[in-house]
């Protein structure tokens, strides 16, 4: 529950951050272009990481919702129990290792 805290306030810091970036300077000189680039590029890089955070979410959520029906730690594709310091580190984690390690090695066929 405190990840997915943390991870809704941390989107909520990158939507004001997307805000003031939104009012950057027109372009119409050369230190207002460089300033404009640095801003879209900052924009961008917001973009990506709002993303990976509204994943993230996602991802938690899902783990409150099988905490909350009694299937959280169990592995989505096995049925196996999760190594429970794989858990500490990733709480959102739906497969084991070796299902995880097999999903990857599907990916990269």
């Amino acid at each position: 529950m405190r990840e997915r805290e943390v991870a809704v306030a941390e989107l909520a810091r990158l939507d004001v951050s997307l805000e003031h970036d939104e009012s950057a300077g027109s372009g119409e000189s050369l230190f207002e272009q460089g300033d404009v680039a640095q801003a879209s590029e900052r924009r961008d890089m917001t973009f990506m990481q709002r993303e990976r955070l509204a994943e993230r979410v996602t991802r938690l959520t899902r783990a409150l919702e099988r905490l909350a029906d009694g299937t959280y730690g169990g592995c989505e594709d096995c049925g196996r129990p999760i190594d429970p310091a794989r858990l500490a580190a990733l709480p959102e984690v739906a497969v084991c290792r070796e299902c995880q390690e097999r999903r990857e090695r599907g990916q990269a066929a």
